[in-house]
């Protein structure tokens, strides 16, 4: 067991940096602020940019950013070119607004069955190619027109999921999104003020729209024992390391990827870049970017010579309502840009969809990506029966048919959709298939045979979870099952499919959601999602941390003070069976099957006593009998205060056969109250345990905000190994100590 520091050296520079910028800061404050910056001024300049023939609004909001800070902190800038002249070693890195796919909720078991039918909904659209990445964005004023462009349509009976109803028209969506979502949550707010004799909160669950929710939605992830699978270059030369996933078989986006040959970059501002990598001689080969649009960039996907990326946004414009009356339309929509890279020097657009919604997630099995997004409906007081396009998603600028919305027989309080569409990438402008569930606002697990949307139910005695099964397979999505378990789920590891089985591991509060006396369950659902088996009333007091499961096997963690570690035989599905419970300090939050017979854990040290954290913790567990678990080695970093692989297990770099572990932290300067970042790369074995063989600072490129920390990644190609980020890439060669052989800026 080792206890250290991060980098003791690496933190007296960052404490030098600090006083240096300090006295910048003093300095700053005696420089003298030119005239024309004054704020009476600064409408005069504004206006002049205005009246400038060739500026845009762009530039006006330029103008106006640079003039205000130049006021704010004249001087500074000056001072600040002398910091990047004097530093050495700049590494760059990536400053991306990245949502972390994380962290579930949700929960006991009811029934279910049956299929639900599949309609083509792929309407054409085209997309021009070209080498700019950029294609003209489709003008709220299109939506305008989809009332007429969609007419009713009455549905035939199709067969769904038991619990849900396909929408036979538009006008019963409406019935459902709106009155029947209001009562559902006015009951449920009146039992709460029943249960607890106080005064309740008005929900916001029901009134539909909360565009600004799918923003704050944390989405999901897939299946069961997965991992980072190195790769191998053409003929097969050249092993390289490829993104964390969370199922074997199942691939997802991310802002760094590699083929072996070649590493591909997304900026947040657009820019997506290809770089030859050999060693540390580097260069880029391609760029394209997306700077004339308003997409935030998300994530992307490389398989041979097709690319595609992955971006959301935001569109408003004006309706005409007669009576010199207007309503502003405003929307949210993820799009799927695909290019060919055959020639990495012509990035070619080959097609675009968009979907309706916020960014929700994504994955990619064969040649077909799946799009999730969570829609929500306008506000009840500006929604017409008559305007489905205001409650109703659109794929490709075309209505779902309303036999393609599933609502619950069971009105729920949430009245926001999850939208799941399918895409040929042989058809990169069109959309296959789409489904829309109502009432689904909380996570998602994708195996390689099933997409699961589960969410929490908090009426009733105590807080549910409800699942509901989609089948997918060469772009076909139909409804298979919906059922529910008791109590919340932690995050997506916590669920598993296997052999035809959904094993579910959750936190029940007994004594009401709110608050109350705590255990854990395990369930194993069919796929009808009928219960199976179970074992209840474990670790009472403690909440699920983790969990992983391979096979027949299955562990999870508790913590309160000290941290069990639950080992689980499932290999009887009626009949599942603690085997083991090993206690120990600290808790982890992440798991990982490390080669034969052991297992990873990522999480904290705490003191068992106070349950006060003292750092971040590597574990390393002994599973060759699951039920006698030891954990044989740790190590703990004493000062590290965050660590971005317990946010997004995708920035994790992590290969046990070439036995690499490498993941960014983060610590707080306690005397200026910053985030100061790392990235570490550590191995493994027997005799020696956990050995750093990487500590880099990475602090100089972060501000205030630390984004920064959720955006670099760390790959391996051969030898070298790539610290890749927005200003650059730095090579590492790893047979002479990881020493700097290597860096590309731009």
């Amino acid at each position: 067991m080792k206890d250290e520091n991060f980098n003791d050296n690496q933190m007296q520079d960052e404490n030098n940096r600090h006083e240096i910028i300090q006295k910048i800061r003093e300095s700053a404050d005696k420089e003298k602020i030119p005239e024309s910056l004054n704020p009476e001024n600064l409408d005069r300049l504004l206006e002049q940019g205005k009246n400038s023939k060739g500026r845009n609004g762009k530039w006006r909001d330029a103008a106006a950013d640079f003039a205000f800070r130049y006021w704010k902190t004249a001087g500074v800038a000056a001072a600040c070119v002398i910091l990047v002249v004097a530093a050495v070693n700049l590494m760059p890195l990536m400053n991306l607004n990245y949502r972390s796919e994380n962290k579930a909720d949700s929960a006991q078991s009811m029934d279910t069955s049956s299929e639900a039918a599949k309609q083509d909904t792929g309407a054409e659209d085209s997309a021009a190619s070209g080498g700019d990445m950029g294609a003209e964005p489709k003008d709220s004023k299109d939506m305008a027109k989809a009332d007429e462009a969609a007419p009713e349509k009455k549905s035939e009976d199709k067969e769904t999921a038991e619990g849900y109803i396909a929408g036979s028209s538009y006008e019963e969506l409406y019935e459902q999104i709106y009155t029947e979502t209001e009562n559902a949550r006015k009951e449920w707010e009146q039992k709460r003020m029943a249960d607890t004799g106080g005064y309740v909160e008005e929900s916001g669950g029901s009134s539909a729209s909360k565009n600004d929710a799918a923003a704050s939605t944390e989405a999901a992830v897939a299946e069961d024992t997965a991992g980072t699978a190195a790769g191998y270059a053409a003929g097969g030369e050249t092993d390289f390391s490829s993104t964390n996933v969370r199922t074997e078989g199942v691939d997802e986006g991310d802002i760094v990827k590699t083929d072996g040959s070649y590493i591909y970059t997304l900026t947040g501002s657009g820019t997506l870049r290809i770089v030859s990598a050999d060693g540390g001689s580097m260069s880029v080969v391609g760029q394209t970017s997306l700077d004339d649009l308003t997409d935030s960039i998300q994530e992307m996907y490389v398989d041979g010579n097709t690319l595609c990326v992955v971006t959301s946004g935001y569109d408003s414009g004006l309706e005409w309502q007669g009576d010199e009356t207007y309503m502003v339309n405003s929307r949210d929509f993820i799009r799927l840009y695909t290019y060919d890279i055959t020639d990495k020097s012509k990035i070619t657009l080959k097609g675009m969809v968009e979907q309706d919604g916020g960014y929700y997630s994504t994955r990619k099995v064969g040649n077909y990506v799946y799009l999730l997004s969570q829609f929500y409906p306008v506000y009840r007081e500006d929604a017409e029966e008559a305007q489905p396009r205001l409650y109703v998603p659109s794929v490709n600028n075309e209505l779902l048919d309303s036999s393609d919305v599933l609502y619950p027989a069971v009105p729920q309080m949430e009245n926001g959709q999850l939208v799941i569409s399918s895409v040929n990438l042989e058809k990169p402008d069109k959309i296959q298939e789409s489904k829309s569930l109502i009432g689904a606002s909380g996570r998602c697990y994708v195996s390689r045979e099933s997409i699961y949307i589960f969410g929490e139910d908090y009426r009733g005695e105590e807080m549910r979870t409800r699942i509901v099964r989609f089948s997918y397979k060469d772009g076909e999505i139909q409804a298979r099952a919906a059922g529910e378990v008791n109590g919340s789920i932690n995050d997506t590891f916590s669920m598993d499919e296997y052999d035809g089985y959904l094993r579910v591991v959750a936190t029940r509060y007994k004594d009401g959601w709110w608050g109350g006396s705590m255990s854990n369950s395990l369930y194993v659902l069919d796929d009808k999602l009928k219960m199976t088996g179970k074992v209840e009333d474990l670790a009472k007091g403690e909440q699920i941390y983790s969990a992983r499961f391979m096979g027949n096997t299955g562990y999870f963690v508790t913590y309160r003070q000290m941290d069990p570690l639950f080992s689980v035989d499932l290999s009887d599905p009626a009949d599942p069976k603690i085997l083991g419970e090993l206690k120990i300090t600290g808790f982890s939050e992440y798991l990982h099957f490390y080669g034969e017979n052991k297992l990873l854990g990522i999480g904290w040290e705490t003191d068992p006593d106070t349950g006060e954290r003292k750092g971040l913790k590597l574990s390393m567990f002994d599973i060759s009998n699951p039920a006698d678990v030891k954990e044989i080695d740790k190590m703990v970093l004493k000062n590290v205060d965050f660590c971005q692989a317990m946010e997004d297990y995708r920035s994790i770099l992590i290969d046990p056969e070439e036995n690499i572990l490498g993941f960014s932290a983060g610590v707080y300067d306690r005397n200026y109250y910053e985030l100061q970042g790392y990235y570490g790369v550590f191995t493994y074995n027997p005799e020696e345990g956990f050995q750093k063989l990487l500590y880099q600072s990475i602090s100089k490129w972060m501000d205030s905000s630390g984004d920064e920390l959720a955006c670099v990644r760390g790959i391996y190609i051969g030898n070298t190994f790539y610290l890749c980020g927005s200003s650059g890439i730095s090579a590492f060669d790893r047979e002479k100590e990881y020493e700097n052989c290597g860096n590309l800026e731009w």
